[in-house]
C-alpha cells in the first residue's frame, strides 16, 4: 500500500544549523494492520508520518501510495486514502461535534445532504458518541474529543490511519478505549501508529519500526498483539506479592513486598486503653477508609472478551467513497464568519493592537496623500495658472522692438497689443496678485490677515472694451482703478473663505497689493466675461506700472505740472553732484528714441544755491541785517557810535528769530515749491504743494524756529534769545504732534505703501505725455544718464572738457563720455495675441535668429512655453510626492507587517490541522483571504471612510484648507484600492 525508497529529509538544508531528519529509509507497509513507529524523542516518528501523509516536502527519494507518487497530487492522495489522528485532537471548537466529522466529508466531495448526514452518525455510533453530535469539543473530556477526532478519520473509509500520539494526553482508562478502536479498525485498513509507548507497542501493535536518528534500526513482528485489559492502579492484589509475618509480645506484622534495605521502626503506645502509632520511617503511607488505594486478596484476573465486547467498529455504513477531486471546507460566508470570529471576537490584547494600528495606519496614509496630493492638485489649474494669449520677447536691441512694432499692423502676426516688461529680471510669466480682502480706502496695508492670491497678467483695459460687465463697472475709470476678468475672479472666489466675500460683487473694491501707481494702491472697479487670466488697468496708469519699473530715469513732465515738447527733453540734475552730467550735442537716446534737450534745471539744492541761481536775496550775514534793520527805523543813527554798537548788540538778541524767519527763510515757500518738481522720498514737497500743508515748511525749518513762529502769533512779537534760552527753546509750548494732526493723516491716508516712482533722483528726463507712452512700448539705444543702473562717475579727470553746445543754454560743466552701446538692462517686449497659435508661429519664424541672453533667460517664452513649465516643475513636485508617500507607505507596510505576523503566530497550529485532515492550499488561501477583506473592512476601511469625511466636510467648510489638503474624488478611489 505505502511503500518509501531512499528517504532523505531536511530541516534547514544548506544553513549552518541543518539537521538531517529522515536517512535514506526505505520501507514498504502491508495494506492492513497496526504498524507502530517507535522510538525516543527527536528520532523522526512524527517527521516520518507527516512525509508519508503529504504534510511535509522531503528531499530525496520517493513515496508512493497505492502506486501513486505523494509528490504529484499530495492533497487528492491525502484526502482519497489518508485519516489523521492527532494527539491533540485538533477539533474546530467553533462546530459541533457532528460538523467536525461531516468536514471531512466535505473535503472529499461529497455535497448530498443526506448521504453526508448518514454516514456522520454511522462514523459516530462507530466510536459510541452519536448522542453527543450537537455538543461542541470544548464541552468533552479528552477521551470523548479523540473518538470524535477517530470518527473524522474513519467517516470517509480511508485506506490508511495515521495517528500521532493518540493516548499522549489521555488516562488509562481512556487509552485503552481509543487502542481498543483503532485495533479493531486495523483489521481491515492500515493504521500506522507514532508512539513511544513499549506496552501499547507490545499490547497492540503487529509490526513495530523503531528509529533511531532519523534511521530504521530494527523492523519486527508481533504475533502476540492481543490487546490489553487494565487493572485498577489504585488496586494492590496481595496475592501478588511475597508475604512474610512476624509475631511480639502483644503485636502480629504481616509484611507483602520485597524486604526493605533498612528496618522498619515502628513504636506502638498504649495509654489508657488507648493505642498510640508512631511511623519513624517518612515515606509511609498510611491506609485509612478515605483512601483511594484498595488492599485486594489474590491476584488481578484480566477479563478475556474485554475489548471485543466493548469496541465493534462497524464500517458496513461506510462504504469507500470514489472523489475525483478534493472539495472545498471553507465556503465564502463561513470563511466571512470566521474572519470575524477570529479578529473580533473575544479580542486578546495583540489583537486590539493590530486593529488600531490597521485603524490608524489607512488614516494616517490618507490624511498623509491628502496633504502631498497638492502636488496633483496643482495640475488640475495648471492650465487656470497664466494667460494663454501672452507672450514674452527678449528684446536687446531696437532692431528686434521695431519688428515686434511691425507685428501690431500685421495680420499674419495676431497681436494686437504690446508693451515693455512690467520688472526687472527675466519673466517667468505672469505676475502673482495679492489682493487684500479686509482693508479699503485708508486702511493699512502692513497686515495680511486676510487676503486672496492669484496669477494674472497686467494689460491694457482697451483690450477689454468689448467684454461684457458681470459686476461693478469698466467706463470713466480713474488711474487707481482697475478691471479683473472673470477667470481671475473666479479664483480669487475659490479662495475665499471669508463669508463676506462669496460672489462678483463682493470683489469690488478690493485693494491689489503689490501694485501701485504713483504711490497710490489699485483696487477692484469692475469684473468683466473673459477667459484669459486678466487684470486690465487704464492705458495712464498701466505706463506709470511699467515705467516705474523700466529702470529709466525718464518721468512725464505733466506729473510735475511742467510742459515740453514732443521730442524734447528737460534736463534736471542733482547740485549735490561734484560733477553734473549733459549729454554731448545736447541730445540724448532713450529707447531708441533722440530727444533734444529743451532746457536744464538743478534740482534738490540746498537753500542758499537756490535763491542764488534764481536772482533771489539771501540775508545770509545776522550782524548786516541788524544793523540795516536799526537803520531802516532810525537813518540818523552813526553806525560807529557807542550808542549804535550797544543798540546793535541788543538787537542781536531781540532780532535773532525774526532774521531766521523772516530774512533768511523770507523765500522758503518758493523754494519748496520749486523742490516739488521731484518729490522727496519722505513727499514732504508734494504735500505742501498739493495738499497745502503749510506745516511742512516749518518741519523743514526745524522745532526751534517753528515754535518762534507760534510764539509770534501768540504776542504779536518774536522771542528774544534770552527767553528762549531760558524756557529751554520755548518746550512750554505745546508738542508738535497735535498741531501736525492734519499733516500725518494726509500722510497715511493717500501714501500707506512705499512709491518707488516718488524717490529722489540726482539726474532726471522729464518727457511729454506721448513720449512716455510711447517709451513704455518699444526698447533701444539708451545713453548710460538715462539709465538708473549703469550710470558710473570717473576718477579719471583727464576725460572730462567742456562741451561747447550747452553754452546756449547758459551753462557750461565738464561731462563724462560713457560708452553707451551695452542696453543696460536685459529688456522684454509683451505681446497680446488674438490668435495664439499664429503669433507663435510668426515669432518664430520671424525671430528665428534670436539668441537667449542665457541658458536659463528665454529668448522667446510662448503660452505653451509656460505650460511645459509648469508641468515639468509640478512632475518634480509630484515625484518627490510619490516618492515620499512610497516611503511612508513602505515604511507602514512593514510595521504592519511584523505585527500581523506576531498575530497570525498562534493560527500555524491551526493551518496545520486543516492541511492534516484534507484542506488544499488554495481553499485555505481562499478562507485567509476572505478573512482579511473582513479584517480590512472593519479596520482599515473604517480608517478611510471616517478621515475621508473628515477631509470632505473640511474642504466643503474652508476652502482655504484647499491649500493644504486635496482630496478629490479620484484620489479617494485611488486610495481605497491601495
Amino acid at each position: 500500500m505505502i511503500r518509501l525508497q531512499g528517504l532523505h529529509k531536511y530541516f534547514n538544508k544548506g544553513r549552518s544549523n541543518e539537521i538531517h531528519v529522515l536517512r535514506d529509509v526505505s520501507l514498504d507497509f502491508p495494506k492492513t494492520g497496526m504498524v507502530a513507529i517507535f522510538g525516543k524523542s527527536g528520532c523522526g516518528k512524527t517527521t516520518l508520518l507527516n512525509v508519508i501523509g503529504g504534510l511535509d516536502r522531503f528531499h530525496g527519494g520517493t513515496v508512493t501510495i497505492d502506486g501513486q507518487s505523494i509528490t504529484d497530487d499530495p492533497d487528492g492522495l491525502r484526502n482519497r486514502y489518508v485519516g489523521y489522528i492527532f494527539q491533540n485532537y485538533n477539533l474546530n471548537k467553533n462546530e459541533s461535534c457532528f460538523e467536525n466529522v461531516a468536514d471531512a466529508l466535505r473535503l472529499c466531495g461529497l455535497t448530498d445532504a443526506r448521504e453526508l448526514e448518514s454516514r456522520t452518525m454511522a462514523a459516530l455510533k462507530n466510536v459510541g458518541m452519536e448522542n453527543y453530535r450537537h455538543r461542541s469539543p470544548d464541552t468533552l473530556s479528552g477521551g470523548q474529543q479523540q473518538r470524535i477526532a477517530i470518527a473524522r478519520a474513519i467517516v470517509k473509509n480511508p485506506h490508511i490511519i495515521l495517528a500521532d500520539e493518540p493516548t499522549g494526553n489521555l488516562d488509562e482508562a481512556n487509552t485503552l478505549h481509543i487502542m481498543n478502536l483503532l485495533r479493531e479498525i486495523s483489521r481491515d485498513r492500515l493504521v500506522l501508529l507514532v508512539t513511544h509507548e513499549a506496552d501499547l507497542v507490545d499490547y497492540y501493535c503487529d509490526t513495530v519500526i523503531e528509529l533511531q536518528d532519523g534511521r530504521v534500526v530494527d523492523v519486527r513482528q508481533n504475533s502476540d498483539a492481543s490487546g490489553y485489559n487494565a487493572k485498577d492502579k489504585n488496586r494492590i492484589y496481595l496475592g501478588e506479592l511475597d508475604r512474610t509475618n512476624a509475631t511480639a509480645a502483644n503485636a502480629q506484622i504481616e509484611y507483602f513486598g520485597d524486604q526493605p534495605e533498612e528496618p522498619i521502626r515502628i513504636r506502638i503506645v498504649n495509654n489508657g486503653g488507648r493505642l498510640y502509632l508512631q511511623l519513624m520511617n517518612q515515606e509511609v503511607q498510611v491506609l485509612d477508609a478515605t483512601s483511594e488505594v484498595r488492599l485486594c486478596e489474590g491476584v488481578f484476573q484480566p477479563k478475556a472478551t474485554a475489548a471485543t465486547d466493548e469496541t465493534v467498529v462497524d464500517m458496513s455504513a461506510l462504504p469507500p467513497l470514489e472523489s475525483g477531486k478534493c472539495g472545498r471546507l471553507f465556503s465564502f460566508l463561513g470563511s466571512v464568519k470566521s474572519g470575524y470570529l477570529a479578529n473580533f471576537h473575544k479580542r486578546r490584547k495583540g489583537k486590539k493592537l493590530l486593529l488600531t494600528c490597521m485603524t490608524l495606519f489607512s488614516a494616517v496614509f490618507v490624511l498623509m496623500s491628502s496633504i502631498f496630493g497638492t502636488a496633483f492638485g496643482s495640475l488640475e489649474t495648471i492650465s487656470q495658472s497664466y494667460n494663454h494669449n501672452v507672450f514674452y520677447v527678449y528684446t536687446p536691441d531696437e532692431t528686434v522692438s521695431a519688428k515686434l512694432q511691425s507685428a501690431l499692423s500685421s495680420s499674419e502676426s495676431g497681436v494686437d497689443y504690446l508693451r515693455l516688461y512690467h520688472a526687472s529680471g527675466v519673466p517667468g510669466g505672469d505676475a502673482s496678485v495679492r489682493f487684500m480682502a479686509g482693508f479699503f480706502e485708508s486702511f493699512s496695508m502692513n497686515s495680511y490677515s486676510s487676503m486672496l492670491t492669484t496669477n494674472a497678467a497686467i494689460l491694457d483695459n482697451t483690450l477689454a472694451v468689448d467684454a461684457e460687465v458681470l459686476a461693478g463697472r469698466k467706463t470713466e475709470l480713474l488711474p487707481e482703478e482697475i478691471l479683473i476678468s472673470s477667470s481671475v475672479a473666479d479664483r480669487l472666489l475659490e479662495a475665499s473663505s471669508l463669508g463676506y466675500i462669496e460672489d462678483y460683487d463682493d470683489l469690488i473694491g478690493l485693494i491689489a497689493g503689490r501694485i501701485s501707481v504713483d504711490g497710490k494702491n489699485l483696487r477692484v472697479a469692475g469684473v468683466v466675461r473673459s477667459d484669459e487670466t486678466a487684470i486690465y488697468l487704464t492705458p495712464r496708469a498701466l505706463t506709470r506700472y511699467i515705467m516705474s519699473n523700466a529702470g529709466l530715469n525718464v518721468q512725464p513732465a505733466s506729473r510735475y505740472g511742467m510742459t515740453v515738447s514732443d521730442g524734447s527733453v528737460i534736463y534736471l540734475h542733482s547740485d549735490t553732484n561734484e560733477y553734473k552730467d549733459i549729454v554731448p550735442n545736447g541730445k540724448v537716446s532713450i529707447h531708441g528714441m533722440t530727444f533734444r534737450i529743451e532746457k536744464i534745471q538743478a534740482i534738490n539744492q540746498v537753500y542758499e544755491e537756490w535763491a542764488e541761481s534764481n536772482g533771489l536775496t539771501v540775508e545770509a550775514d545776522f550782524d548786516a541785517w541788524c544793523e540795516k534793520k536799526l537803520l531802516e527805523e532810525n537813518p540818523t543813527w552813526d553806525r560807529n557810535s557807542e550808542a549804535f554798537k550797544e543798540k546793535l548788540d541788543n538787537a542781536q538778541n531781540t532780532l535773532y528769530y525774526e532774521y531766521m524767519i523772516e530774512g533768511y527763510y523770507k523765500h522758503i515757500d518758493a523754494y519748496l515749491t520749486a523742490q516739488a518738481i521731484v518729490a522727496s522720498s519722505v513727499l514732504d514737497y508734494w504735500l505742501y504743494t498739493q495738499k497745502g500743508v503749510t506745516e511742512v515748511a516749518y518741519i523743514f525749518l526745524g522745532d526751534e524756529i517753528y515754535k518762534a513762529h507760534l510764539f509770534h502769533e501768540e504776542h504779536g512779537r518774536y522771542p528774544t534769545l534770552q527767553e528762549a534760552y531760558e524756557k529751554g527753546a520755548l518746550d512750554d509750548y505745546p508738542d508738535l504732534k497735535p498741531v501736525l494732526e492734519r499733516y500725518y493723516e494726509i500722510y497715511n491716508d493717500e501714501f500707506h505703501l512705499t512709491s518707488t516712482d516718488l524717490s529722489n533722483y540726482s539726474r532726471l528726463y522729464l518727457v511729454s505725455d506721448k513720449d512716455y507712452d510711447t517709451l513704455s512700448r518699444q526698447y533701444g539705444e539708451t545713453h548710460a544718464s538715462a539709465d538708473q543702473y549703469h550710470y558710473t562717475f570717473s576718477d579719471d579727470y583727464d576725460k572730462f572738457e567742456p562741451i561747447p553746445e550747452t553754452m546756449a543754454l547758459g551753462i557750461s560743466v565738464d561731462v563724462e563720455y560713457i560708452d553707451t552701446s551695452y542696453p543696460g538692462n536685459l529688456h522684454y517686449t509683451v505681446l497680446h495675441s488674438t490668435d495664439p497659435q499664429r503669433t507663435e508661429e510668426w515669432l518664430r519664424r520671424e525671430l528665428a535668429d534670436l539668441k537667449a541672453p542665457s541658458s536659463y533667460m528665454p529668448a522667446l517664452l510662448c503660452p505653451s512655453d509656460q505650460y511645459s513649465n509648469l508641468i515639468t516643475n509640478q512632475r518634480a513636485a509630484i515625484t518627490v510626492s510619490i516618492v515620499t508617500l512610497a516611503v511612508l507607505l513602505s515604511v507602514m507596510c512593514v510595521c504592519m507587517y511584523f505585527i500581523m505576523r506576531s498575530s497570525l503566530m498562534n493560527r500555524i497550529k491551526e493551518v496545520g490541522i486543516y492541511r492534516a485532515i484534507g484542506v488544499t492550499r488554495r481553499n485555505l488561501v481562499f478562507r485567509f483571504f476572505v478573512e482579511s477583506l473582513v479584517l480590512t473592512t472593519l479596520t482599515v476601511f473604517v480608517g478611510y471612510f471616517v478621515i475621508s469625511s473628515v477631509l470632505t466636510a473640511w474642504l466643503t467648510s474652508s476652502p482655504l484648507l484647499a491649500e493644504v489638503f486635496y482630496y478629490p474624488l479620484w484620489m479617494a478611489a485611488a486610495l481605497l484600492v491601495v
